[in-house]
């Protein structure tokens, strides 16, 4: 079986419940209790609150795994709405702008909203709406991460009770009911017929003075409003009061109403420590708790829209998705940069194949161009030194041999035009002009660079760059230093 713990969070005090079990079948394990200690002098409350709040998980050892916590439902607006709709999804788009209207103070961007349904009649549906502030959801969610756990659920303390009492002593009860809870920090009033209809947060600590007269008055005007004087329900009374017995028998004395007092953890004996305090203010924890293994009668959570809540798997399965479209995105942005430089590449080959088919016109004329120029080339200078020297007897290096080793050392890798390009092979004065255009002007040094490791050509002098519009034109002067033969 799996533990959850149920967190209510006052300003005042800190208050958790372990349950050990499922919805079938459960029971409370442990309780835990703190007083929010008042922040030190410069300290920013907030901070100091947040730092509180996670010292207590820690400190309680409270199970993390499954960690409910509470909003208050003091903060929160409530209110009774009508709709034209029938179906939840219908219902969920449409409820926070009918609660805005209903409720002046309520920004629609800056709430988070949960409902439940009260009645529903052929065209209308009736339902109790509930607005927490999503700074406050917020600020919840930072203190659990400052604890290490990630709540899956939250919800309303007034919920949360009254969830606590529909599992517990409420569990077989078919007919309506009216239920006070009492606690320090301010008492709830539920209407349940076949489900929630009605529930007041009233800011009536059980502390203050003359209690029991308050509290009887607050039951009796929510008897005379889910009644009308008339067929009035039982009443029920729970929390954390000095004399709950008492408090039934003034609520039954003014209303003429059978109150009850009980127990939201039961009768069984209850063998954890603090049990006496858990059974009068741990109402809300408890029902925190079985909401966390699955018992939920009352059906609000509030981490919803940004807040939505995502299990370990699902989030390893967003990171996962997205490292693929990056990988993706990854892969497509090479292939286009290859269609890129195969583009570039084609086009600087297209060039040179130009000048090869020039050479060989301008060497040849009349002769049928051939497909591959630079072979032809090639092997017309293999015919003809064998023809003058017997194909073993070295003889100096013609012009056409230094314009073939030139081209062998071209190494472009960026913009780089040959527009004209001269051989003198006057003995002793041999050199090659070339000139054309660039970009950047760094390529003609690149390109010198390449040309120099040729013993022929180590002579070559330094390019002459000028800036030509866009683009850079060079003239490049290389002297050729004879081979002598072997």
């Amino acid at each position: 079986m799996s533990k959850s713990c149920g967190l209510e969070i006052t300003p005042t005090a800190l208050r958790a419940v372990v349950v050990d079990g499922n919805a079938k079948s459960w029971r409370v394990v442990a309780f835990a209790e703190a007083d929010v200690p008042v922040p030190a002098e410069g300290q920013d409350p907030k901070i100091a609150f947040t730092e509180a709040v996670a010292k207590f998980v820690v400190e309680k050892k409270l199970p993390r795994g499954t960690l409910i916590p509470s909003l208050q439902a003091g903060g929160a607006v409530i209110r009774e709405v009508a709709l034209p709709f029938g179906s939840d999804d219908q219902l969920r788009k449409t409820v926070k702008f009918e609660l805005e209207s209903h409720a002046h103070n309520v920004e629609v961007d800056e709430v988070v909203v949960d409902f439940v349904k009260v009645d529903q009649k052929e065209k209308q549906t009736f339902l109790l709406a509930f607005a927490v502030q999503k700074k406050e959801i917020r600020a919840r969610l930072d203190q659990m991460a400052l604890a290490r756990t990630d709540p899956p659920s939250m919800d309303l303390d007034a919920s949360a009770v009254l969830n606590a009492l529909l599992a517990g002593p409420a569990a077989g009860v078919a007919t309506a009911f009216v239920a006070f809870h009492a606690g320090r920090e301010g008492s709830y009033v539920y209407h349940v017929s076949g489900g929630l209809k009605l529930l007041r947060v009233i800011p009536l600590s059980s502390a203050e003075d003359d209690f029991e007269a308050k509290a009887a008055a607050e039951v009796s005007r929510t008897l005379l409003r889910v009644s009308g004087g008339k067929d009035l329900p039982q009443v029920m009374v729970s929390g954390d009061a000095d004399d709950l017995p008492g408090l039934a028998s003034r609520i039954g004395r003014e209303t003429g109403v059978e109150a009850e007092v009980v127990d939201l953890f039961g009768t069984d004996a209850l063998d954890i420590e603090g049990a006496e305090r858990a059974r009068r203010g741990g109402g809300a924890a408890l029902g925190l708790a079985l909401k966390g293994i699955g018992v939920d009668r009352v059906g609000l959570d509030f981490r919803r829209e940004e807040f939505t809540y995502e299990r370990k798997t699902d989030q390893l399965k967003k990171a996962a998705a997205v490292l693929l479209c990056l990988v993706n995105v990854f892969f497509g942005l090479g292939a286009v940069k290859a269609w890129q430089d195969r583009s570039f590449f084609q086009s600087r080959h297209g060039e040179i194949t130009q000048i090869e088919r020039k050479m060989f016109a301008d060497l040849f004329p009349g002769e049928k161009e051939p497909e591959r120029p630079l072979e032809a080339l090639q092997s017309r200078k293999a015919e003809e030194q064998e023809f003058k020297g017997g194909g073993a007897h070295p003889i100096p290096k013609s012009a056409l041999e230094y314009w073939a080793d030139l081209f062998g050392q071209l190494k472009v890798q960026n913009k780089f035009f040959i527009e004209t390009l001269s051989v003198s092979a006057v003995p002793g004065q041999s050199s090659i002009k070339m000139s054309g255009r660039m970009d950047p002007p760094e390529e003609a040094e690149k390109i010198l660079q390449s040309v120099k490791t040729l013993k022929a050509f180590s002579a070559a002098k330094p390019p002459a760059v000028t800036q030509e519009k866009s683009m850079w034109r060079y003239d490049i002067d290389i002297p050729i230093t004879a081979e002598e033969p072997k």
